[in-house]
């Protein structure tokens, strides 16, 4: 089953990177193991530049957002 519900976070995904190359630079892991290791991390990385990816692109928009509005829109009773 798939883990839709409760998605990983970004900590999560630089969480399981540092794990990743922890366990590849002690060289200690048997090939196999090593493989596995290195395709986990390697889907960290790409879940979290999805995420970096998605978060740059709601900030573009934000700031989008205040540059319509013009100068001083954005701030409060004075």
């Amino acid at each position: 089953m798939a883990k839709s519900a409760n998605p990983l976070s970004i900590e999560d995904h630089f969480n399981a990177i540092e794990q990743a190359v922890a366990a590849l630079e002690g060289g200690e892991l048997p090939l196999e193991d090593s493989l596995t290791r290195y395709e986990a991390g390697l889907k960290a990385v790409r879940a979290a530049k999805q995420m970096l990816d998605r978060y740059a692109a709601r900030l573009t928009e934000l700031r989008g957002e205040d540059e319509q509005q013009g100068p001083g829109s954005s701030a409060g009773p004075g």
